[in-house]
């Protein structure tokens, strides 16, 4: 039997989730090991954001095995920032209450969201920030707890072009620095090909696919033109069709 230092962080086997007469998730088996780096992907409907509330703990009504080792962290495609508390107020909503005292947990999210490039921000008002910066915020939440697993919901798919390349060298960076295990759920075909170690593609409810990207940080999007048309094709599209 693994020890819990070598266990991997996420073991699914056998998980079914039901919604009345629809199935959503069927059978779906699924290991990450510590630190990796994982992107799902799959027609909407297939099943990923209902995966992603199953492992966040948010959704017990299951069937199978969903086994998490350690913390969860969760960042969504909408930062969900309380507008009436300040910045560094919405950071540490991340830590459990009444483990530190006000002081401490200044100190830990003013920490966080200097690793986010945004500590002069710490005192303004959520609705004062841009969309990117919000969403930093919200990675600056997620990660003050050190979690074991990084869920990230479609976190850049509100992002305009420019503040999305941003943001996947900021999450690429706070993931070389934390080393989290990490379950991106992504649209985006080429954001998955930059920043993941593994892209499975999720069909039905089951893994449909896996495609493991061997070449080495920083990418470029051409560093995997043949694994992007195989991805593209496990989701029923041309590349003409995205070119």
């Amino acid at each position: 039997m693994a020890s819990p230092v070598n266990a991997p962080v996420v073991a699914v086997a056998g998980l079914t989730k039901r919604f009345g007469s629809r199935t959503v998730l069927d059978g779906l088996e699924l290991t990450i090991g510590r630190g990796e780096f994982v992107a799902l992907l799959g027609r909407s409907g297939s099943g990923k954001s209902t995966l992603l509330r199953v492992l966040a703990g948010l959704d017990a009504d299951t069937e199978g095995r969903a086994d998490v080792h350690g913390t969860v962290s969760v960042a969504f495609q909408q930062p969900r920032l309380l507008p009436w508390r300040v910045v560094w107020r919405n950071v540490v909503l991340g830590l459990r209450r009444g483990t530190s005292s006000q002081a401490r947990n200044r100190e830990l999210a003013e920490r966080a969201l200097d690793e986010v490039q945004l500590a002069e921000h710490a005192d303004d008002w959520p609705l004062t920030l841009s969309g990117g910066e919000a969403q930093r915020v919200s990675l600056a939440r997620a990660l003050v707890r050190e979690p074991d697993l990084l869920l990230l919901d479609e976190p850049f798919g509100a992002l305009d072009a420019l503040t999305r390349i941003a943001m996947h060298r900021l999450v690429e960076d706070l993931w070389r620095r934390h080393r989290p295990a990490v379950l991106l759920v992504t649209h985006d075909v080429d954001e998955a090909l930059l920043l993941a170690d593994r892209i499975l593609v999720l069909d039905e409810g089951a893994i449909l696919s896996e495609h493991v990207l061997g070449h080495p940080r920083p990418r470029k999007p051409t560093d995997h033109i043949d694994v992007r048309a195989k991805v593209l094709g496990d989701l029923g599209v041309t590349e003409s069709a995205v070119a």
